[in-house]
């Protein structure tokens, strides 16, 4: 069964019970309104015979019936009253010979009674004892009907017509309830369609058109083409993400293959053997940051966060970074002392991938700075480079895995095309963000935000990794009038 047939059907049952119960409370209603004037009727009546009754001084109970019947009118009306003895001293009507309440004669309260009589008339019956001191307290028992002939007649009539209206209703709520039914769900039937269009195709690209309300239909409309647009885009990542790694693995491997060939035909010879370890060093990185990622994806790559001193990292880095890039200038620009909470070993990945980054896109003779600032409660760690650049249209695309702005050369410089996203992931898993800026052919920048501590008081029980280095304060407190640069470390380094 369908949601609109379901729908429909709860709706127009719904209709059918609500109508049902204002059916029954109308018909209560009324129907106790026309007993409570019945009852006034017959009280009336029994006052009105009860004066009419006369008693003698022998005790004979006298009661004109008949010449009261006819003053007030009270045709529909059977009159009864008998003695304290159970004797009939007068009857309106001689087809009720007997007690028209039998079980109410003995009763010294009035008493109102439904009953049906052997001709299967109903009858409304008021059993009333009159009192008179000259009967020595011996009550006269009046009983007063009436038939409710009309008003059972009245009560069947607002039955049926209760019963038609609610069919009536029942049916073209259903119609009607179906018609508003199916358009309030066309949404979901597009959905549904355009879900089985695209399992069909294989095309993730197609979107739910939606021009209706913003209801919850509309935005359920809205999420689903946002998760389309989410599982096109992861859909191409995916694909580019298997081709890029294919390409990546293709390339050692041919060299390799290579290689070997070549052992094969004329024996070992250092140059091949060092290309072999290099293809072996590049496949290993590339395998150590595929499983980085892959972990990091599945939320098991844990971090061992403390609370530990970014600038002593970034001198840290910056004496690595001397190594790294012996053809480059590399500089220290303002250093200020500032503790951060985050695992000491991913931030100093963080920022040796960013480094890295810098010296290989930066040609000879290029500058890379390094520097430390702090506003606004976050730490700026940021490197900057007087190299290639990157264009406008590749920033947003950069830490993508695997892309890079110049492939080519990538390779040549051992590049994975990981660096940035494992980068950007790191940061990211601090509560910061790197910040990419860049000018073509003049350099680019690319800066750490992360939450800083208060470096006032460490706080209590707090874990200091690193101790602090002596040359730190002489770099951090005062910006040095020229940057200094640092020779260039001996070949035993």
């Amino acid at each position: 069964m369908t949601i609109r047939t379901r729908l429909t059907l709860w709706y127009s049952s719904l209709l059918v019970f609500i109508i049902a119960v204002f059916g029954i409370a109308l018909v209560a209603v009324l129907n106790g309104a026309w007993i409570y004037m019945v009852e006034e009727n017959l009280d009336t009546i029994v006052k009105q015979v009860s004066k009419q009754i006369e008693i003698t001084p022998t005790g004979q109970i006298i009661a004109p019936l008949t010449d009261m019947s006819e003053s007030v009118g009270f045709a529909p009306f059977y009159i009864q009253v008998w003695d304290g003895k159970g004797n009939a001293v007068s009857l309106s009507s001689p087809n009720y010979p007997q007690p028209l309440n039998p079980a109410a004669m003995a009763s010294d309260v009035p008493q109102y009674s439904q009953l049906f009589t052997k001709d299967n008339k109903h009858l409304y019956v008021l059993s009333y004892p009159a009192v008179f001191t000259s009967l020595s307290n011996r009550p006269v028992i009046i009983q007063v009907a009436t038939r409710l002939d009309t008003i059972d007649l009245a009560t069947s009539r607002l039955v049926r017509v209760m019963i038609g209206v609610g069919g009536i209703a029942w049916l073209l709520s259903i119609m009607i309830g179906s018609l508003i039914a199916g358009r309030a769900l066309e949404p979901i039937d597009a959905i549904a369609h355009t879900a089985a269009r695209i399992t069909a195709a294989d095309d993730l690209s197609r979107r739910i058109p939606y021009n209706g309300p913003n209801d919850e239909l509309g935005m359920l409309t809205v999420t689903f083409n946002a998760t389309l647009e989410r599982l096109e885009r992861l859909f191409k990542s995916q694909r580019r993400f298997v081709a890029d790694v294919s390409h990546e693995l293709r390339t050692p491997l041919t060299t390799l293959q290579g290689n070997l060939d070549l052992i094969k035909r004329f024996g070992a010879d250092k140059e091949s053997i060092d290309a072999m370890e290099s293809e072996m060093r590049r496949m290993s990185r590339l395998v150590s940051d595929l499983l980085l990622l892959a972990r990091a994806d599945s939320g098991n790559l844990p971090l061992k966060k403390e609370i530990i001193d970014l600038d002593t990292l970034v001198v840290e880095v910056f004496r690595e970074a001397r190594i790294l890039g012996p053809n480059h200038t590399i500089k220290l620009a303002q250093i200020t002392p500032v503790r951060i909470h985050a695992d000491a070993d991913r931030i100093k990945q963080l920022l040796l991938n960013l480094v890295s980054n810098a010296i290989k896109y930066t040609p000879p003779g290029g500058t890379v700075t390094l520097s430390l600032t702090v506003k606004s409660g976050y730490a700026f760690a940021s490197i900057a480079d007087t190299g290639v650049g990157i264009p406008k249209s590749d920033l947003d695309l950069i830490f993508e895995r695997f892309y890079r702005v110049d492939k080519a050369r990538s390779r040549e410089a051992g590049g994975t095309g990981l660096g940035l996203s494992i980068a950007q992931w790191i940061a990211k898993s601090h509560g910061g963000r790197i910040v990419a800026e860049s000018v073509e052919k003049q350099g680019s920048t690319f800066s750490l935000q992360i939450p800083a501590l208060d470096t006032e008081e460490p706080p209590e029980n707090s874990v200091q990794t690193r101790p602090r280095l002596p040359v730190v304060p002489s770099i951090a407190r005062r910006r040095p009038p020229e940057p200094v640069q640092p020779p260039k470390p001996p070949d035993a380094e």
